[in-house]
């Protein structure tokens, strides 16, 4: 019999789940969600015959196999702690939390029930991050020293209606968002874990326009020159960051510590803005691409100032599920590990609540900040 799922969350990381379980094998019985209309239409355009608005009231109903949760990061403890607490196995998007003491008491719930418990970092099943792990286990590089991670979203931060990205306990901001996925990408790649972390984060603005309601994050990149931010009666205040750096130690299982440096920011573009480096004692790998679909991978050899392109093999790219896009492929990677493991069967490793909880440590870290002082007060 197959396993049995409720969704809830009908944004564009619900559907992602859904189209993620039915790829694994699981019936996917119910979208629970909070507004009729998006909730409704996503319900018509997945093919889910069961739209509930009590996500409490599906879990009694239902009794599914896996609850996935896929809401903004405020919901996410009590979610998790209910459906852990009716046996079911969850899975959550990130951020895990909104803060360390919601994802630790997550965490303790998914143990103590003895549930299986899900992460959905799925940038991680990137074919390159994949083949950057083999190279990285294969000694290309010898021993990875340090490590670089550089993204520019180039959002219309001033164009944005104010909505959850803008919140910070709704989980938004870019390190809620853009970090998680790096931070997973990086201890995948050289399978280490992150050991001590300093940084901070900035806002860029204190406040936004009321505008057109969003509830696909996907429908931001279309309302650039659609309306007009200065004739809105409204405006909110603003706490997400936009701009990140954060520096992390990392144990690697080789025995030695890397230091990785980890920069992202919503306003401004580059040349080529995403770029993720491993440097080791015996040459660099740099990954390149758009946000999070890189699709390069260079080396450069030690005393040689060119880089030269080392191939990903054909397996690596045709081996993940396929899907419409990037992102949903990665989310079907990693619904596949998750429902393997369920089941007991053999799966390649995936993020769960430990990882996610690691994630939000770091950022709470970053956030605190350490003090900029002026150079004229310097002794």
């Amino acid at each position: 019999m197959a396993l049995r799922a409720i969704v809830i969350g009908a944004g564009w990381a619900g559907e992602g789940h859904v189209i993620g379980l039915r790829d694994a094998g699981v019936e996917v019985v119910a979208l629970c969600g909070r507004t009729a209309a998006p909730a409704n239409e996503r319900a018509v355009q997945l093919g889910v015959s069961q739209v509930r608005f009590n996500w409490r009231a599906a879990v009694d109903e239902f009794h599914p196999d896996i609850v996935s949760i896929a809401t903004p990061a405020d919901t996410h403890r009590e979610m998790a702690e209910f459906a852990a607490g009716s046996g079911c196995h969850v899975v959550c998007e990130k951020p895990m939390a909104a803060n360390i003491a919601d994802a630790g008491a997550m965490l303790a719930a998914v143990v103590r029930a003895g549930v299986k418990h899900g992460y959905a970092a799925t940038g991680i099943y990137a074919p390159t991050v994949l083949q950057t792990r083999s190279l990285i286990a294969q000694g290309m590089i010898g021993q990875v020293c340090e490590i670089e991670s550089f993204v520019r979203m180039n959002l219309p931060v001033s164009q944005l209606p104010y909505c959850w990205f803008h919140r910070l306990d709704r989980g938004g901001g870019v390190l809620n968002n853009v970090f998680t996925h790096k931070l997973a990408q990086v201890l995948h790649a050289v399978q280490g874990k992150v050991q001590a972390a300093a940084g901070e984060a900035r806002l860029i603005g204190d406040r936004a326009p009321m505008g057109p309601v969003i509830h696909d994050f996907r429908d931001m990149a279309g309302l650039t020159g659609k309306w007009n931010p200065e004739q809105a009666s409204e405006w909110h205040s603003v706490d997400a960051d936009m701009v990140y750096t954060v520096m992390t130690e990392i144990r690697t299982p080789y025995g030695n510590v890397a230091h990785a440096l980890f920069r992202g920011a919503a306003l401004g573009t580059a040349e080529q803005p995403e770029c993720l480096i491993f440097h080791g004692d015996a040459g660099s790998l740099s990954m390149k691409g758009s946000h999070g679909t890189f699709d390069q991978i260079l080396r450069s050899r030690p005393g040689q100032p060119s880089w030269e392109e080392v191939p990903v093999p054909q397996e690596a790219i045709a081996t993940p599920p396929q899907a419409a896009d990037f992102y949903q492929r990665c989310w079907n990677s990693f619904f596949r590990d998750f429902v393997a493991d369920v089941q007991g069967g053999v799966n390649s490793g995936y993020p769960t609540f430990r990882d996610g909880s690691t994630a939000v440590a770091i950022m709470d870290i970053a956030r605190s900040g350490y003090a900029w002082r002026k150079v004229s007060d310097l002794p």
